[in-house]
């Protein structure tokens, strides 16, 4: 068992970064911000290739009704993953020119790191030796990272004895925050309004399944930045980490090197500290059909969580049967999530098999959709 690690993942522009820093900010704790994420990426398409499931562009994609293989087989699979160091020094390289690596290191630490890695290391292992390796600073009690839209590694980690967080934001202010402002800065060119929802929803579903783990933690975003000496507190007491310093939480936000970060709001040029600023930022930013959409086909998570929501099931699929998207997507490999009538009529149909038993590839798991049908009543 691993009992030192630590891993935050979520929905891009959740709050994944604030959460990471807030705990980062805590002596003891070194957490790295997005340093390998081409790590789980390429092990989740030699999954794919393995089961024959094609090499998808989006690898980490939204799992809704996704009929390939099952979070078991991939889980089990995952145990008997293997990396060579020619691989693992392939994927470091590639690294130093993508966007999506956001902590950085010299090639004479990373081979420092890679060598404590030994042929018969699992993933959770080879995760584990590079951030006890590159941990900031070195000898940390607690070590980690934070990738977003890595959920289907929880099992896994959480097996081998990581402790996990998820953190969740109003799908309608992740929506703005990746397409307005500087969004594109952070998330890259624009993806399907479908694409986004989805992608939130896996994230709900998950910290819902997951919840009752004992080494596994999820909050709101809105309830961090209102009280979040209480949910780090909440955090520490889940995770058995111990508890945290609530002066750290004080004015500006440093790294374990005393480096202030200064946010990374899409909205807001600098964001000094912890600030409630952007919560309800979609209602000046979206489109209302943007909302509106996003509400009715979050609309069951949405009830769960306790967000406002002002649309019956009857209004929402009339916003999903008539929406149009606005935006101008120029990705390929997304045409499953565009907003054509085949597309919105899955959304439709989610809304309708709610009700119906046996329709977990709807929901990713049985107990979230009873979960998601209680919250509607």
């Amino acid at each position: 068992m691993i009992d030192d690690a630590i891993f935050i993942t979520g929905m891009q522009r959740s709050g994944t970064t604030l959460l990471e820093r807030l705990l980062a900010s805590q002596s003891g704790v070194s957490l790295l911000s997005q340093p390998f994420p081409l790590l789980f990426v390429e092990a989740k398409r030699a999954f794919l290739r393995f089961i024959g499931g094609g090499d998808d562009l989006f690898p980490l994609g939204h799992l809704l009704l996704e009929g390939r293989y099952s979070r078991r087989s991939f889980a089990t699979w995952l145990r008997e993953w293997r990396i060579s160091s020619d691989d693992l020094d392939d994927l470091f390289a590639r690294m130093q020119s993508y966007s999506g690596q956001y902590t950085r290191f010299e090639p004479e630490t990373v081979a420092c790191a890679s060598a404590t890695i030994e042929a018969d290391d699992d993933f959770a292992e080879v995760l584990h030796k590079l951030v006890r390796g590159l941990a900031r600073p070195a000898g940390a009690r607690w070590v980690g990272s934070k990738e977003t839209v890595c959920e289907e590694y929880l099992p896994l980690l959480l097996e081998r004895g990581f402790r996990c967080a998820i953190i969740i934001r109003d799908p309608r202010d992740v929506v703005a925050s990746l397409n307005h402002g500087r969004g594109q800065e952070f998330g890259g060119a624009l993806k399907p309004t479908l694409f986004n929802v989805r992608n939130w929803r896996k994230s709900v579903a998950f910290a819902l399944a997951m919840e009752k783990h004992p080494r596994f933690f999820w909050c709101r975003y809105e309830d961090l930045v209102t009280n979040p000496a209480r949910e780090l507190s909440r955090l520490g007491n889940s995770l058995a980490i111990g508890d945290f310093d609530a002066g750290a939480l004080d004015g500006d936000i440093r790294d374990s090197r005393g480096v202030i970060w200064p946010g990374n709001s899409s909205h807001l040029e600098v964001v000094r500290g912890v600030s409630s600023s952007s919560v309800g930022a979609f209602r000046n930013v979206l489109p209302p059909e943007v909302a509106t959409l996003v509400e009715a086909a979050c609309l069951p998570e949405l009830r769960l969580l306790g967000y406002e929501t002002t649309l019956s099931v009857a209004d929402s699929i009339r916003a999903i049967s008539g929406y149009s998207e606005p935006y101008e997507i120029t990705r390929p490999g997304m045409e499953r999530d565009t907003a054509t009538p085949e597309n919105l009529g899955v959304e439709i149909e989610r809304l309708d098999r709610l009700n119906a038993a046996g329709s977990e590839e709807w929901f990713l798991f049985e107990s979230v959709r009873e979960q998601l049908t209680e919250g509607m009543r």
